[in-house]
Formats: structure tokens, C-alpha cells, sequence
């Protein structure tokens, strides 16, 4: 069983349990598992060919473990970037992976000087992931 599918099995049953917790933001399977399918979506849009690469280069954060199963379900290779690498560094590697799509933050996207075509912001995954970072969400169990 892959990693999406045993997300999907949880999701199922344990949906709306929380998945990702931090002091932000709250996540449950059921919310995981759907920005996981959207973002897999998009990327499959963005080249649909199996087994392409899809190259982030973000911090770590709820979104990038989207990236990563999306990556995943979408049938791709995944190739993490160091958000502290250099521009001439990460270009290197880019140009001997020839990745079809780029996920980044602010700090990749800073990095990473290509063409826009190529690039998927973090920053739109809040309609995907159904939480948002500015939102207060309701701890379980409370009134």
C-alpha cells in the first residue's frame, strides 16, 4: 500500500481527525487527503507524462508534505531543493533533473529565477488544503 492510499484508507475512517497539528493551523485526514488529490490533479495537468520529475524547493510546512504525497498520487519524482542552497547551486541540479514543475515558497521561488509556467506557489495551496493559515480553527472536543 503506498503512502496515498493508506491516507485515503485513513481518511475514510478517521476523517475528521486531526492529521497535522501546530500552533497555525490544524489539519484533518479528510482535508489532507483532498488538497493531496487536488495538488496531484494540477500537477498531472501541468505534464500529464508519468514518472516526470517535480523538483520543491520550500521550507518545511503543511504544504510541503502536500507536495510530496501529491508528487506521489500524480505519479512523479520527487526532487527536495535546499532553501539554502544558491541560485547557482540549485541551477546545477535543476538543469541536470530537467524537472516539468517547480513547487516553491517565497524563499524558493527567490532562488529559483525560471519561468513563471514552470512554477507552482505554495502560496495558492490554502484553496487546495481547506485551512488557512490566518484562520483560527476550532481544537476538537471544544465548544
Amino acid at each position: 500500500m503506498s503512502p496515498v492510499q493508506y491516507l485515503n484508507s485513513i481518511a475514510e475512517n478517521f476523517g475528521e481527525h486531526i492529521a497535522l497539528d501546530d500552533s497555525e493551523v490544524a489539519v484533518s485526514y479528510g482535508e489532507l487527503a483532498v488538497a493531496v488529490q487536488a495538488m496531484s490533479v494540477a500537477l498531472a495537468n501541468m505534464d500529464p507524462n508519468p514518472g516526470t520529475t517535480v523538483a520543491i524547493c520550500a521550507d518545511y510546512c503543511h504544504e510541503y508534505l502536500v507536495a510530496v504525497l501529491a508528487a506521489q498520487a500524480a505519479n512523479k519524482k520527487l526532487l527536495p531543493l535546499s532553501t539554502h542552497a544558491t541560485t547557482e547551486q540549485l541551477a546545477e541540479i535543476l538543469n541536470a533533473a530537467l524537472p516539468s514543475t517547480i513547487i516553491v515558497d517565497e524563499r524558493g521561488h527567490a532562488l529559483i529565477p525560471c519561468d513563471e509556467d514552470f512554477k507552482i506557489h505554495i502560496s495558492q495551496f490554502p484553496g487546495l488544503v481547506l485551512t488557512y493559515r490566518d484562520a483560527e480553527m476550532p481544537c476538537p472536543n471544544t465548544p
